[in-house]
């Protein structure tokens, strides 16, 4: 699962040459493009997990684009920026891409360099949320009743907030997510699963009933008791995700500053 199709929008002053390359490549599935003005709003309607990003748009400045999905975004896209020059590389990368190229660089190496950025586990965009998802994230371990002794918390918490951001990780937990959290806290991807699934039948045996039918309702089997892994963290990071959203629209309210074009 580690080359999962990635869905992918193209903006561009002539997305068409680009559509061609991308099109070459079995890890990279275009789903839209567009030359200007409807980036941002085809972004948050389509949710693709790489957006190329050519800095020569029609009506709208695309580190702008950057600073907006940076801001606006609970689940950014891993971008891959076309400079002009050197200067306009460094500036993209400051405001959150991935990767960035010359826009004249060689066909092969870019479609190299578009196909690592989009399988990128985690999205550069998404940095300056990453204290709110965990505490989010922490705030829902607390209300479900998840005892603080248990390792299963920690990875939990790590876990949502990982998937909040990077939905395409569930494609597969034992081979990006589990990984990717054992990687963080210095331990294996079996002692990862292990712990979660150890925390989530303890939280379904002595948790808190209300949290439970709070947060999950209806949507676990009841013959079948508890949920797996991947349902459980599956929704609460839906949960989590709609919350952070939310946090962002009342964050952008308070400073505003934030929101507007940059030079």
């Amino acid at each position: 699962m580690l080359n999962a199709e990635r869905s992918t929008y193209i903006a561009a002053i002539d997305p068409l040459p680009l559509e061609a390359l991308l099109g070459e490549s079995a890890q990279i599935s275009v789903i839209g493009s567009s030359d200007g003005k409807s980036i941002l709003e085809d972004a948050q309607r389509l949710c693709p997990d790489f957006l190329l990003l050519d800095g020569v748009l029609r009506g709208v400045d695309s580190l702008y684009i950057l600073e907006q999905m940076r801001w606006m975004m609970p689940a950014p896209p891993r971008v891959l920026y076309l400079g002009r020059d050197e200067n306009w590389l460094a500036y993209a990368l400051q405001r959150g891409a991935d990767a960035a190229a010359l826009r004249n660089s060689d066909s092969k190496e870019l479609l190299r360099l578009a196909e690592c950025t989009a399988q990128k586990p985690l999205p550069e965009l998404a940095a300056p949320w990453e204290e709110a998802r965990m505490e989010i994230a922490q705030k829902f371990a607390a209300f479900l009743g998840i005892p603080d002794v248990m390792k299963g918390k920690q990875y939990i918490c790590l876990a949502v907030s990982m998937l909040v951001c990077a939905p395409q990780l569930a494609a597969s937990y034992t081979g990006l997510l589990y990984p990717l959290i054992a990687s963080r806290c210095a331990t294996s991807p079996q002692a990862v699963e292990k712990a979660i699934r150890t925390a989530v039948e303890s939280t379904w045996l002595s948790g808190s009933l209300n949290a439970i039918q709070s947060l999950f309702g209806y949507s676990v089997d009841a013959e079948r008791g508890k949920p797996t892994n991947a349902e459980f963290l599956a929704m609460l990071s839906g949960d989590a995700r709609r919350e952070l959203a939310h946090h962002m629209v009342d964050q952008a309210r308070k400073t505003p500053e934030k929101m507007e074009k940059m030079p």
